[in-house]
């Protein structure tokens, strides 16, 4: 952003400021002033070079009094008589017509009851910012081709709505429970009250990306033509402005590392698995350029490990009360995964930890099966695990989509961060507010290899093969998966 400040000179002429003399100009990036100390910036005022004063800003998130609200409400229909399924669609009036908002799933009657599942909607979607705004119920019978009968509607007020509210209709009471507004901070005011975002990105080494110093590859040397650059940097460089320290940890999956027959699901870029981070999205690219060449490209596309890794780490800080710090894992791939369900079951144990998941994929393989982790209707299922992630902590977009439109590609991809981290934080009951005297956690450079060795001087003669991080007891240490030397038979 750019402020301009002006000596008026002409005040019949306000809109034309060639009429007015210039003091100075100031410019800023939006995060900067988010995150100032009590969002106050100072700013020097220039022209020319020369100093013109100094601008002070104050920063205040301006929004609908309810927008971060959730209502929640459940309907039943008592005394009913039919024996159909029904639904229910609620409905809000906006200048004299009438928006949907909601709609049930069909339930069928049972013993003159019919039951249906608790409501969470947005408060500013259901009643703006006023309760006593008009809403509608509208009663219907199902049909499974979608063309559901209307049979009854009423209006009424969600002021209204106490325990125990009730309308009656043609086909039975019906009654509202358990109603109440959740009240919700909002994304900034969770930045405001210091919550630490920390960002990581991993990278696609599989053979299909093809060869860097082939025309086409999507690792071209031709940095012009290179999507993962134009990938990190579009969408990187915003979000590092809120990560606290901007030291982002960088990996890579799907390839050979240097000294290791197999392929690696996980390695750090820099080839220091106990400091795997570098500073800012400049470092990020530096690493990329200077390391690519030393690996080789492989196979297959396997997710489950990078985010199991991912995940130990935002495991470390929930069990060791480090509550106000959130982690957001940057991947970015070229194809279809290969270990599906092993991806599907880590991202549902990680669903209930303090971390989102961005996929960006590049080139022109057919990203379908992400739209299946990125599960903004229905929940993921781990089989393995025999439950459903707690919410969605997945966002895909495809590079193509948005290729030529750097800010439009890092919106869409971040569209849905500052409604994960928000949701998180109300499931868990923590305030916008960092407690006083908070702890910060530890970066991935406290994994000092002293303190790793340590724990396996035990293990007797071993050959490295791959590291990765390991939550056990209360310290997060790093753990060695090694294999022990088989001794020859004689």
């Amino acid at each position: 952003m750019r402020f301009e400040v002006y000596d008026v000179d002409d005040r019949n002429n306000l809109n034309n400021l060639k009429k007015q003399e210039l003091i100075g100009t100031a410019e800023f990036m939006l995060h900067e002033v988010i995150r100032a100390k009590d969002q106050i910036l100072r700013l020097p005022l220039s022209d020319k070079g020369k100093s013109a004063g100094t601008l002070k800003l104050h920063a205040e998130e301006v929004k609908e009094k309810l927008s971060s609200d959730i209502a929640h409400l459940t309907i039943e229909c008592n005394g009913s008589t039919v024996s159909y399924p029904m639904l229910y669609r609620l409905f809000r009036s906006d200048g004299g017509s009438f928006f949907p908002v909601y709609q049930s799933e069909a339930s069928r009657s049972t013993n003159g009851n019919i039951l249906w599942h608790q409501v969470k909607i947005p408060a500013a979607s259901l009643f703006r910012d006023d309760q006593s705004r008009q809403l509608r119920i509208e009663l219907y019978e199902y049909s499974s081709k979608g063309s559901h009968k209307p049979v009854d509607a009423k209006d009424f007020q969600f002021s209204a709505v106490l325990d125990g509210f009730k309308l009656g209709t043609r086909f039975g009471t019906v009654v509202f429970k358990n109603v109440s507004v959740e009240k919700r901070a909002s994304f900034l005011e969770y930045l405001f009250g210091g919550c630490q975002i920390s960002l990581a990105i991993a990278i696609d080494f599989t053979g299909s990306n093809g060869d860097p110093d082939v025309p086409g590859s999507l690792h071209s040397m031709n940095m012009a033509k290179n999507q993962y650059i134009q990938a990190i940097r579009a969408i990187g460089e915003t979000l590092q402005e809120y990560d606290s320290d901007k030291n982002i940890p960088v990996f890579g999956f799907g390839a050979k590392i240097p000294g290791i027959a197999s392929t690696s699901h996980c390695f750090a870029l820099n080839g220091n698995i106990f400091a795997p981070e570098v500073h800012t999205i400049d470092g990020v690219l530096n690493v990329y350029n200077k390391n690519m060449g030393k690996l080789q490209f492989s196979g297959p596309t396997n997710f489950a490990e990078i985010i199991r890794y991912f995940g130990d780490f935002a495991y470390w800080h929930v069990s060791n009360g480090l509550v106000f710090n959130y982690f957001v894992l940057l991947m970015i791939t070229d194809g279809l995964i290969t270990d599906m369900e092993n991806t599907i079951d880590e991202i549902v144990r990680c669903s209930g930890l303090p971390m989102s998941i961005i996929i960006t994929g590049v080139g022109d393989a057919n990203f379908h099966d992400m739209d299946r982790l990125d599960s903004d209707t229905q929940p993921l299922f781990s089989k393995k695990l025999g439950k459903y992630a707690v919410r969605d902590i997945v966002q895909f977009v495809s590079f193509n989509k948005f290729a030529g439109n750097a800010q439009e590609l890092a919106r869409q991809t971040l569209a849905e961060l500052p409604k994960q981290l928000v949701d998180y934080m109300t499931a868990m009951k923590i305030p916008s507010n960092a407690p006083i005297g908070m702890p910060s956690g530890p970066s991935f450079y406290t994994l000092k290899q002293n303190e790793f060795i340590g724990r396996f001087m035990n293990t007797g003669t071993v050959s490295y093969t791959h590291l990765r991080a390991h939550e056990t007891g209360r310290n997060l240490v790093c753990r060695l998966l090694l294999e022990k030397k088989k001794k020859k038979k004689k």
